[in-house]
């Protein structure tokens, strides 16, 4: 195998992590409108009341916590694998004779860390789902606890 025929299969195949690292984030997601969509229906159509829904839907919170938690880890060590990745394109490219160096460019005019220019990547978009949903849990699960304990206090 040749210098460039390594370098374009290095390339695809850190295409094919990106597109895993994407497809992850979609599946993850999924599972989390999942969730909120079988708490609905819990909360609003089986009509539980007072402690009864609050107990029943602790596991449910619980888990949407833990595929938070998952989901973030695994961006991570995506975006870890990817970098790493990236970094030994880069080198490829530097000892290419004729390269055009498209990973040093694009690395040069959209990531290197300048002052006062907020540095580009949907991997820390990504990294940010997760928190934001561990939130909403966090949100939902206290509005719940509170709502019951009004209702039953008024009782």
């Amino acid at each position: 195998m040749n210098k460039f025929d390594e370098y374009k299969f290095f390339a695809q195949s850190t295409q094919f992590l990106t597109d895993k690292r994407q497809s992850a984030t979609q599946t993850y997601l999924t599972v989390n409108s999942a969730i909120f969509a079988v708490l609905a229906f819990l909360i609003k159509d089986l009509k539980f009341t007072n402690w009864d829904l609050v107990i029943i839907t602790i596991p449910i919170f619980i888990a949407g916590m833990l595929v938070c938690w998952i989901w973030r880890r695994m961006i991570t060590q995506y975006k870890q694998l990817i970098n790493w990745r990236y970094d030994q394109l880069m080198k490829m490219e530097r000892v290419m004779p004729d390269s055009y160096q498209i990973y040093i460019k694009e690395w040069e005019d959209f990531y290197k860390q300048r002052s006062g220019k907020e540095k580009f990547g949907f991997s820390r978009l990504e990294i940010i789902l997760p928190i934001l949903f561990m939130i909403l849990y966090v949100i939902y699960l206290s509005g719940l606890i509170l709502a019951t304990a009004l209702i039953n206090g008024q009782h």
